[in-house]
C-alpha cells in the first residue's frame, strides 16, 4: 500500500495528539478538514463534501471554510458541542522548504470561548473543574474571557447533592473532571442528566496537591481578600484548581496573564439555593424556554455594562447571609437612590465605558487590535469623571469604591499617543500609528505620501544646476530611480553623476542624493507596515503588564453599575429599603411579586403580608382552589427574601428579613 503524502502523514499525526478535536488545518486562505472529520463538518455545517489526492488509491474525504470567517462555523460546532484545533501555518510558504510548518496553536471547546462574537456580553462563560476523591469534592471555576477564576471544597453531608448546586449556580459551559468521577457511572450520569454541559476528563496526574508552583504564579486569596494561611485544609481545591490550570495550558497553550488571582470561597457563605429553588423560582432565566424575560433578572436589570450585567447575575446566584455586608451595601444603594441627579451623572459615564474585563482578557491572548485599544481607552477616559463624582460619597461601600478606583491616566495617555482615533480593524495592515509617536513611522509614512514630491523636486533641482532642459528623472524595477540625459546634453552632466546604463540615445545616471531618497521611498510602505506591527505588539504588552490594575478598576466600575441599578429599579418600582438582622422574623407588609407585578397594568396586582419567625410562626398553611395564587405567593415571599439578602431594596411597603446561616 502506498504511504500517504507527507502534509497528509503531517495531518495524521496532529490527529492521534487531538483525537477528540475537529481539526483546522490552515492551507492557504482555507481551513480544511480531511477524513471522518471532514464527514462530520460537512454534515454538522451544511458544507460541499469533496475529496484531496492524499498518496493512496482513494481520496481523502475533505472540506474546508474561509479562514476570515472561520470563527462563525467554530461557533456552531462549539454550539453543537464540539472541540475544534486550530492548526496554524507557522512560516511564510512562500519561504517554506518542503512542506510548510504546522502546529496546533489553540484548541477551542465550550468552556473556553473568548470570541466576543461567541459569547454573551452579560452572562459569564464558566468551565469547572470538579476533583473527587473518596466521597469529597475539590472545585475550581474560572471564565477565562474576564479573568474570574474561584475554587471551594465540598467536605460536609449530602456531598454530591452540593456538588449539583454548585454547578447550578455557575452553569459552566464545560467540566473538567478526573478519572474518579469520570468512572462514577451513578454520578456522571446525573449530572449529564440535569445539565446540557461538555464533560471532559483530564488526566489523573494534572490533578496535584502541589501548592508551591500555584502560589508562585498566582495570588491566592480568602473571600475577605487576606492570603490563604494553611493551604492544608484546601487541598482538593488546590487539586481542582491545578487540573483545571494543566487544562487550560494544553488548550490555550499561552500564559493567560489576565488570570492572575484565585478566590478560595466557603459554600456556606450564600443562601443555600438547590437546583429545584433555583428553577422554580425563575431567578435569572424561565423554566420552560431558558429566556431570561419573565425572571427576576429582567425585573433588575438596569445595568449600563457588560460587566454590571454580569455581576449582577452573579450576585443574584450568590445571595450574601453576612448582616453587615448586606447593610453596607443597602446603604450605598440608599444613598444612590436619594440622589437622582448624582446617580444620573454615574449612570451617563457608565454608558460610555466597554467591557474592559473581556478587552484586557484579548489583550493577554495577545488577539486585541487597535480598535480595542481604543475602546479601552475611551473607558479609561471616564474614570477621572467617575472617581471626581464619587468624591463626596458618605456610605461606606461607595467610599471604598472611591478609595479603589485607580484612574489608569497613564495608560489612557500612552494609548492616546500611539494609536490613531479611527484605527483599522486588521493589525497587519498599517495606519494604526500616531504621527509623532515614532521618528522611523514618522519617516516611512512621509516617504509614502510625499515620495513623489520629492523626486520631482529633485528633477526640478538637476534641471537649474546643470542647464540640461530635457532632464528626467525616470524608475525601472532591475536600477531604481536613475536621472536620464540625451546625448546632445551629455557635455553639461557634471562630475557628481555617476554612471549607471548607456542606451541608444541616452545615458542614464544616479546620485548621491538620488540613491537617499530612492531608499528612503522603496520598501516604505512595507517597513512602515512592519514597524507599526511591532510597535502595537509592544504597547500590547506595556498593557498587559497593568492587567492587575485594570481589573481592579474594572471591578470597582461594574460594582458601582449593579448598585445603581437597584437604585434605579427602587425608585421606578417604589421599592422599599428591608431591615435585615438576626432577630428571626420575616415581616412582609404588603408584599407585591416582582415579576408579576411588573408583566400585569400598572396597580392590577394584590398586594400581601408575610409574617414568620423561628419560634410560634414558623408555619403559614395556605389553602384555596386551583389557579388562586397559592405558589405564586409562596415564590413571592421567597424572591422578596433573596432580593434582599442580594442587597436589593424590595417590592412591598416594609420588608423586615434575618439572614439565617
Amino acid at each position: 500500500m502506498a504511504e500517504y503524502s507527507p502534509m497528509m502523514q503531517h495531518y495524521l499525526e496532529l490527529k492521534e495528539k487531538y483525537k477528540d478535536c475537529l481539526i483546522f488545518y490552515r492551507l492557504g486562505d482555507f481551513y480544511e478538514m480531511f477524513f471522518d472529520d471532514a464527514v462530520t463538518a460537512s454534515r454538522e455545517l451544511e458544507l460541499t463534501l469533496t475529496g484531496r489526492d492524499c498518496g493512496q488509491e482513494e481520496r481523502a474525504p475533505m472540506c474546508g471554510v474561509p479562514y476570515h470567517s472561520a470563527e462563525t462555523y467554530i461557533s456552531r460546532l462549539i454550539a453543537k458541542g464540539y472541540k475544534v484545533a486550530i492548526c496554524e501555518q507557522l512560516e511564510d510558504p512562500k519561504k517554506a522548504v518542503g512542506i510548510v510548518k504546522r502546529d496546533v496553536i489553540r484548541v477551542v471547546t465550550p468552556g473556553t470561548v473568548v470570541e466576543s462574537n461567541m459569547l454573551d456580553e452579560k452572562k459569564n462563560n464558566y468551565i469547572m473543574s470538579i476533583f473527587k476523591k473518596g466521597i469529597f469534592f475539590g472545585i475550581a471555576i474560572c471564565d477565562i474571557s474576564t479573568g474570574d477564576f474561584y475554587a471551594s471544597e465540598i467536605k460536609e453531608n449530602n456531598n454530591f447533592v452540593k456538588l449539583l448546586d454548585e454547578i447550578a449556580r455557575f452553569s459552566p459551559a464545560e467540566i473538567v473532571v478526573n478519572s474518579m468521577l469520570y468512572d462514577s457511572t451513578e454520578e456522571i450520569s446525573k449530572i449529564k442528566e440535569r445539565f446540557d454541559i461538555f464533560i471532559s476528563k483530564q488526566r489523573e496526574e494534572a490533578f496535584t496537591e502541589n501548592y508551591d508552583t500555584l502560589s508562585d504564579n498566582y495570588t491566592l486569596v480568602k473571600e475577605d481578600g487576606k492570603p490563604i494561611e494553611n493551604y492544608n485544609n484546601q487541598l482538593f481545591a488546590i487539586s481542582a484548581i491545578n487540573g483545571l490550570i494543566e487544562y487550560l495550558n494544553q488548550t490555550q497553550k499561552i500564559k493567560l496573564e489576565h488570570i492572575n488571582t484565585i478566590h478560595f470561597y466557603a459554600i456556606s457563605r450564600y443562601m443555600s439555593l438547590d437546583i429545584s429553588a433555583r428553577r422554580n423560582l425563575e431567578i435569572t432565566e424561565k423554566m420552560r424556554d431558558k429566556s431570561k424575560k419573565g425572571t427576576l433578572l429582567w425585573v433588575l436589570d438596569k445595568t449600563s455594562t457588560a460587566m454590571g450585567g454580569r455581576l449582577l447575575r452573579r450576585w443574584l446566584n450568590d445571595p450574601l447571609i453576612d448582616v453587615n455586608e448586606i447593610n453596607r451595601r443597602l446603604n450605598a444603594v440608599k444613598e444612590l437612590k436619594d440622589n437622582i441627579i448624582f446617580r444620573g451623572d454615574v449612570i451617563e459615564k457608565l454608558k460610555k465605558v466597554y467591557d474592559i474585563e473581556r478587552l484586557i482578557g484579548k489583550i493577554s491572548y495577545g488577539n486585541a487590535n487597535a480598535r480595542d485599544m481604543i475602546s479601552l481607552k475611551n473607558s479609561i477616559k471616564q474614570l477621572p469623571d467617575l472617581k471626581l463624582l464619587l468624591k463626596p460619597v458618605k456610605s461606606e461601600f461607595l467610599i471604598e469604591l472611591y478609595d479603589h478606583l485607580d484612574e489608569l491616566n497613564d495608560l489612557y495617555n500612552l494609548i492616546e499617543t500611539a494609536i490613531v482615533d479611527d484605527p483599522p480593524m486588521t493589525i497587519k495592515e498599517g495606519g494604526i500609528i500616531k504621527l509623532g509617536y515614532n521618528e522611523d513611522v514618522d519617516r516611512y509614512k512621509k516617504a509614502t505620501t510625499e515620495g513623489k514630491q520629492w523626486i520631482i523636486n529633485i528633477e526640478t533641482e538637476e534641471k537649474e544646476k546643470t542647464g540640461i532642459k530635457n532632464l528626467k528623472v525616470g524608475y525601472t524595477k532591475v536600477f531604481g530611480y536613475y536621472l536620464e540625459v540625451t546625448r546632445s546634453y551629455l557635455n553639461l552632466v557634471p562630475d557628481r553623476y555617476i554612471r549607471k546604463q548607456t542606451l541608444t540615445n541616452c545615458e542614464r545616471y544616479i546620485t548621491e542624493e538620488l540613491k537617499k531618497v530612492e531608499d528612503e521611498i522603496i520598501g516604505a510602505e512595507e517597513k512602515v507596515i512592519a514597524l507599526e506591527y511591532d510597535l502595537f505588539t509592544e504597547l500590547r504588552k506595556k498593557i498587559s503588564n497593568e492587567i492587575e490594575r485594570i481589573q481592579l478598576s474594572a471591578t470597582v466600575i461594574s460594582t458601582l453599575d449593579v448598585l445603581c441599578s437597584f437604585a434605579t429599579i427602587a425608585e421606578e418600582l417604589n421599592y422599599v429599603m428591608p431591615i435585615v438582622d438576626n432577630s428571626g422574623e420575616i415581616d412582609i407588609q404588603a408584599g407585591r411579586h416582582p415579576v408579576i407585578e411588573k408583566m400585569l397594568p400598572s396597580g392590577s396586582f394584590v398586594q400581601n403580608d408575610t409574617f414568620l419567625n423561628k419560634d410560634a410562626d414558623r408555619l403559614s398553611i395556605i389553602t384555596g382552589p386551583n389557579m388562586a395564587g397559592k405558589s405564586t405567593y409562596m415564590r413571592q415571599v421567597a424572591l422578596i427574601t433573596l432580593m434582599a439578602q442580594v442587597r436589593k431594596f424590595c417590592p412591598c411597603k416594609l420588608c423586615k428579613d434575618w439572614s439565617c446561616r
